[in-house]
């Protein structure tokens, strides 16, 4: 007996031999002109891993039929069938930053390689809206998250990874930098040039990182016989508000306040690039040449750093490498596959350039 074709699947056939533009059809409709089963139809379209036990012939011809006639797979039906919408959320503080950009590439290429999309939702260090992003991204059927140097203060319900150096107290897998091995390098590159008398921005109070690339910096003094001289320290105060200092100006002011000490000091190690920026064009106004008189280390290697005068000596975050492999975690704990490391480090490199070299004698 012949199969009974709908009304749509006719309107299909009939449709075939015509040139105007047509509505998108159906699945079902799809399916009854291909005289296959919607399920087999399904798993093409959506590439479902069972696809490939489809014979490549009827794969090509389902492929050639949806593009012929519009046909495109409804993402709500999908998810109301599957429970999936392969989507995942990044909450971070601003996407505007240079180190979340290399983050975000880094995420962004791994989640394409597994046929996911992405959110990325922007708080700002706003308490409210970190408190009620995942609430809101949950709405939107994300399947979970990834969390840049945000701190959480409760289980999201989805699986999670965390990226940077934030307290990750409910068991999240978390992927940082080795901030303190940073702070070693820095102080060891300087110490290495001969230089005994350093200087330290250290980062805002609040922040992690700061914390640990500044006992990273202590750590290498002490192992080498040398000491940081509380004088010689100064800290940046900054929130994320915009109409508080940025990291230029506050590493301008911060290198302003130690020429003003007339403390002697020939090197000085900043929190970050951007700070280190700020104390260059200080010490510049003042005459002091770098780095005839000063050498200066900073820490991330942002774009700019390397074309400066003179381009500035730094650590370089492997920031590309950590988007992928917290996106690698994710994936593996949405998919149930082997969990991520509860905490993995992975060290910054020294970039040595022109802003650093031996003291003068």
């Amino acid at each position: 007996m012949a199969a009974i074709l709908s009304r749509e699947a006719i309107a299909v056939m009939k449709s075939k031999s015509e040139t105007s533009s047509r509505k998108p059809i159906s699945q079902k409709a799809l399916a009854e002109y291909l005289k296959l089963s919607p399920s087999t139809v399904s798993l093409v379209m959506n590439d479902a891993p069972r696809a490939q036990l489809i014979p490549e012939a009827t794969r090509r011809r389902i492929l050639d039929a949806a593009a012929e006639f519009d046909y495109r797979p409804d993402f709500y039906a999908r998810y109301l069938y599957s429970k999936r919408s392969y989507t995942v959320a990044v909450v971070l503080p601003s996407v505007g930053e240079q180190w979340a950009a290399a983050i975000l590439a880094g995420v962004d290429r791994k989640l394409n390689e597994a046929g996911y999309l992405y959110f990325t939702a922007n708080h700002h260090g706003d308490t409210k809206l970190i408190h009620d992003l995942p609430r809101r991204l949950l709405e939107r059927a994300v399947e979970g998250f990834l969390f840049i140097n945000t701190d959480v203060d409760s289980n999201v319900g989805k699986p999670a990874m965390m990226i940077g150096s934030q307290a990750s107290g409910d068991g999240t897998p978390r992927l940082a930098l080795n901030n303190r091995r940073g702070g070693e390098l820095a102080f060891e590159h300087l110490y290495e040039l001969g230089h005994r008398k350093i200087a330290v921005v250290k980062g805002h109070p609040w922040r992690n990182a700061a914390m640990d690339r500044f006992e990273g910096i202590q750590n290498a003094a002490s192992r080498l016989g040398a000491k940081i001289r509380p004088e010689l320290v100064r800290e940046l105060r900054s929130g994320n508000s915009p109409q508080e200092p940025t990291a230029h100006e506050e590493g301008y002011a911060c290198a302003k306040s130690l020429i003003d000490s007339g403390e002697s000091f020939t090197a000085l190690i900043c929190f970050n690039d951007s700070t280190a920026l700020g104390a260059m064009r200080a010490f510049q106004e003042q005459g002091r040449k770098i780095p005839d008189d000063i050498s200066i280390v900073g820490f991330d290697d942002v774009e700019s750093a390397a074309y400066v005068m003179p381009s500035l000596s730094t650590l370089r975050q492997p920031f590309m490498e950590m988007g992928e492999a917290a996106a690698a975690g994710l994936l593996d704990l949405i998919e149930g596959r082997e969990a991520p490391p509860a905490d993995r480090r992975l060290d910054p490199v020294l970039i040595q350039r022109e802003s650093t070299r031996a003291p003068k004698r």
